[in-house]
Parts: structure tokens; sequence; C-alpha cells
């Protein structure tokens, strides 16, 4: 298995662990909605690898795939490579496959859509690149 907290920049210590299994991450490939398992210790890159998507030496998805999580608050970002971006495009791709998203997730009209991720201290919660409203917002 790869070693990418280097291009995350992040040690992955016990306490990025734990945020890890709390969350439920997300990615939408190739036009359809890929829900991760719960419970999983490691971010979308390993998750990726794990699915034969990436690997440490081709690892371009990463830069080009709408990616993102379900918090245990039930909010949800999303975003893109290992700086976690946010572009028209992902947008455009986000916002087209929210309904499904809200299905497959089960998120309450009220949940937060949150783009992209402002890296900060790993102590603490990254403030979003942009507040989108609430998921009732965008549901017809």
């Amino acid at each position: 298995m790869a070693d990418f907290e280097g291009k995350y920049g992040i040690n992955e210590d016990k306490k990025i662990k734990d945020f890890h299994r709390k969350r439920r991450m997300f990615c939408i490939k190739d036009g359809k909605v890929i829900i991760a398992k719960p419970n999983l210790p490691y971010s979308h890159a390993v998750w990726f690898e794990k699915e034969g998507w990436i690997t440490e030496e081709d690892d371009i998805l990463m830069d080009e795939m709408t990616r993102g999580v379900l918090t245990p608050d039930g909010d949800v970002y999303f975003y893109t490579g290992y700086n976690f971006e946010l572009n028209k495009e992902i947008e455009k791709e986000f916002f087209q496959h929210l309904p499904e998203l809200v299905k497959k997730l089960k998120l309450k009209k009220q949940a937060k859509v949150y783009g992209g991720l402002v890296e900060d201290d790993y102590t603490k919660k990254w403030a979003p690149k942009k507040d989108y409203g609430t998921v009732r917002e965008f549901l017809s």
C-alpha cells in the first residue's frame, strides 16, 4: 500500500484515524455516486488505491474526481485534490448528484452543504471554502 500522507501533508495519527472512522466518504466516479463502507480509518486516497483506481505512481484521479464526506454532524462536504479544492466543474457535478447522495446517505433536509476545505491545524475542525446553505435549498 502506498504512503499518501506526504501528498496530503497530514501525519495520519490516532486522532486523524478516529476522525476518518466517524465520517462517511463518497465520490462521483464515471458519473456514478459511490459510497464507502462506514467506519474506515483511512483517507480517500487509500480507499481509491484499495479499489484499484489509483496507485502511488498514477493518482491523477485525486485531482479530477469529485469526492467528499458526510460528517458525524450530518453535514456534507465536497472537494477535489489533495488540497481539498473547489472549482466550477466539481460544483456542477456534485449538485447534479445531490438528490442521489441525499437518498444513499440519508441526508436530512437541514444538513449543511459545504465546498472545499481550508487546511488548518489538524487538532481542530477545518473551515469550508464555501457555504451553500442547506440540502433543502437544492431539492425540488
